[in-house]
């Protein structure tokens, strides 16, 4: 039996140098966690499109999810990898940032985004239909805002398209932590029309997908400052008030990373003591096209932070703590914080691929590294333990382990 999900959410995209269209938003009500459906799209009594979908997942329900990020190239790696990504059947796809290349457009996202995701067949050179039944959830990263409007009309897609939760902290365009529009009054108008309420809320928020809970992080964003003491409360409030067995974040910047095409990217560590007060357990992050996997650690800054801290590059020297005798196989269990830069998903441009497998070229918080080829993480997630395996676009295994309470 068909049931009607009511009237949809109306806005309206007129932009200049994009034929005007509108984006339709629908809720489906009345599902059965996890359960199958099918679903239609109807207009003037006709169906013009139709697949099937997974409805989210209870807390006691296993879960399985990609994480890939710096994505949408267009390139064939992406494809490959999409195609991948597809075969596991995930629950949900997390991409952390770089959703498209290279400035967040709607030129853009019809280019090196839908194609990628929403191929009529799926296949290694077309990619794969995820979009059409698996959720995509996304954070900001350089890409997807990295121009105003006073540069590119059809900018801000991220904002245009996608409907996550309106549950983050910065909700003034006025405000000193949103990356600003521009000042073309024309383009600005037609934004905010095509935004909603949107824009700039969307860019932090968090969700709950089975007994995970996910907060999820605009970092590269040159505007926002995670030293300002409203961020910091809501970050510190959104993982407290969480009784999710397993709580993750997703931080496009990586607060640590070996790569040496970005040394000094060290900007979220000053949210660090935040996470370890709080009980996270992993950290994904993107920007760097390489998979990184640091031990689990804690961190102190050497010295107390003061100040605006905006600059991907800002240096956050400190003590490290690590916890060397977890091994993700006959040791599960983490005395601290494990970040993970999962970058491959789709740019064909890797980040020092000369440092796969040489040790020698890591900072001492790292214990693996892989920027040979393009790859995805499968997550996944059964009570109290989870298994994250590291897939490359052609579904060889690089990297497995477990983690455990």
């Amino acid at each position: 039996k068909w049931i009607a999900a009511g009237a949809p959410k109306i806005d309206p995209v007129v932009v200049s140098g994009i034929a005007p269209h509108w984006v339709f938003r629908a809720t489906l009500t009345g599902l059965a966690p996890g359960g199958e459906f099918e679903y239609r799209v109807r207009r003037n009594g006709n169906t013009v499109f139709a697949s099937t979908g997974r409805a989210r997942k209870s807390g006691s329900q296993s879960v399985r999810c990609v994480v890939m990020g710096d994505c949408g190239t267009g390139s064939p790696q992406q494809k490959r990898v999409a195609f991948q990504a597809a075969r596991i059947d995930p629950d949900f796809v997390l991409i952390p940032g770089d959703l498209v290349y290279s400035n967040g457009r709607i030129s853009e996202y019809r280019s090196s985004f839908w194609p990628a995701y929403s191929p009529d067949t799926a296949s290694p050179e077309s990619g794969a239909p995820l979009l059409r039944s698996v959720p995509f959830l996304g954070g900001l990263g350089q890409h997807d805002t990295g121009a105003t409007l006073d540069d590119y009309a059809d900018g801000f897609a991220f904002y245009m398209y996608w409907s996550f939760p309106l549950n983050g902290p910065v909700g003034d365009e006025g405000s000193a932590n949103a990356f600003p529009l521009g000042n073309n009054q024309e383009r600005r108008a037609a934004a905010f029309a095509a935004t909603g309420d949107r824009y700039p809320r969307m860019a932090n928020y968090s969700f709950d997908y089975g007994d995970s809970h996910w907060t999820v992080l605009d970092t590269w964003n040159p505007h926002i400052n995670w030293n300002d003491p409203m961020l910091r409360k809501w970050l510190r409030k959104d993982l407290e008030s969480t009784d999710a067995t397993w709580k993750f974040v997703s931080s496009y910047l990586p607060p640590f990373n070996s790569s040496t095409a970005y040394p000094h990217t060290q900007k979220m560590r000053v949210i660090v003591d935040i996470l370890q007060d709080t009980g996270v357990d992993i950290v994904f992050c993107g920007y760097a096209h390489s998979y990184q996997v640091t031990y689990p650690l804690r961190f102190t800054p050497t010295s107390k932070l003061d100040g605006p801290v905006r600059a991907a590059g800002h240096e956050i020297p400190g003590k490290f703590e690590l916890d060397k005798t977890f091994d993700g196989k006959t040791k599960t269990k983490a005395d601290g914080i494990l970040y993970i830069t999962t970058g491959g998903g789709g740019n064909a441009g890797l980040h020092s691929p000369e440092q796969t497998d040489n040790p020698k070229t890591w900072q001492p918080f790292t214990v693996k590294y892989n920027a040979s080829v393009n790859q995805f993480t499968d997550l996944r997630i059964n009570d109290d333990h989870l298994a994250l395996r590291q897939v490359d676009l052609n579904g060889n295994l690089i990297d497995e382990f477990r983690v455990s309470k």
